[in-house]
């Protein structure tokens, strides 16, 4: 085993259940269906950490069920009675890596969501911002519209290979969130990866998703175990928006910088039907008291049929 498991840590905020003594689940695996969509009736989550005492769920299986919305059906795909979560609770490393695969496999082809973040830039913790997302897979296209506390900007979006400067840097649309400076600049197209964007957010454009989450995980757990710097475990279940999670804590030395490693603690759950990661709290600390940004997602819909339409800037008032 590749990882370290460690216990009894005291950290606040979090749910510890049945730590390596989690009964047994079965999961109804989503697997989208062609053409059709899916909607989770969830509530929105704040971007802290769910608290409250551990869950109450004791029987032997439990079953996620997902309505379907707008254009068809989903396919459920049943695994026998403890498969996913013996993996998630055994291999931390090898359940990331196969809830990537399943997404790629399960078809999803865009989603909307609320999306609720909170992050520390330029020596200060930030309000807790709420954005209404669109997503679609390929081309990959991010539109965010801030609905509560908007810092930066009021509106992002970005089509990857649709705006490219002389420099080869990929640009995205932003409208900035103050009155008067809308008054003089009411848009601008800026690198993603620049000065500008990373003013406004820790993570940039091309990193949202799910998707991209588990492959920054997965990046970042991979370069941990090479330098033998990695202690990654399962800690136990909890929730996000109403829906039950797997929850997971990863350690590695954190310097300050974005490189080699981008905190010290990141606690990361992921959806126990979608299997994909719905929230992750960065921490500039081990024991989880310095955050460094929180991301939240729920109110998700996946394959509602979005377009290039969706995305036009002219459309969207750029």
């Amino acid at each position: 085993m590749l990882y370290t498991i460690r216990s009894g840590m005291g950290l606040s905020c979090i749910v510890l259940l049945g730590l390596l003594g989690l009964q047994c689940h079965q999961v109804t695996l989503p697997v989208i269906a062609g053409g059709s969509a899916v909607s989770a009736a969830v509530e929105v989550a704040p971007a802290v950490e769910p608290g409250g005492g551990p869950s109450t769920t004791t029987a032997a299986t439990v079953s996620m069920s997902m309505s379907s919305s707008r254009t068809g059906e989903i396919a459920p795909q049943q695994y026998q009675p403890g498969d996913i979560a013996h993996l998630a609770q055994n291999d931390p490393q090898a359940f990331v890596r196969y809830c990537r695969d399943e997404y790629v496999r399960g078809g999803v082809r865009d989603y909307t969501c609320s999306f609720t973040k909170q992050e520390f830039i330029n020596k200060r913790l930030g309000k807790i911002e709420e954005v209404a997302v669109r997503f679609r897979e390929e081309p990959f296209s991010v539109y965010m519209n801030w609905v509560h506390n908007a810092s930066a900007a009021m509106q992002a979006l970005y089509v990857k290979n649709a705006w490219v400067d002389s420099k080869g840097r990929q640009l995205a649309w932003f409208k900035p969130s103050g009155a008067l400076i809308r008054l003089f600049v009411p848009k601008i197209k800026q690198p993603i990866n620049g000065v500008g964007a990373k003013k406004g957010s820790r993570r940039t454009l091309d990193q949202f998703g799910f998707r991209g989450t588990l492959d920054l995980i997965i990046k970042y757990n991979e370069r941990g175990r090479r330098n033998n710097d990695l202690e990654l475990h399962y800690v136990g279940e909890s929730s996000i928006g109403g829906r039950m999670t797997w929850v997971f804590e990863r350690f590695l030395p954190f310097t300050g910088q974005d490189e080699p490693y981008p905190d010290a603690l990141l606690r990361y759950h992921i959806d126990q039907e979608w299997l994909v990661p719905t929230a992750c709290y960065s921490y500039a600390d081990s024991d989880g008291e310095q955050l460094l940004g929180s991301y939240v997602i729920t109110d998700v819909d996946f394959n509602v049929g979005l377009n290039d339409n969706d995305f036009d800037p002219r459309r969207l008032g750029f």
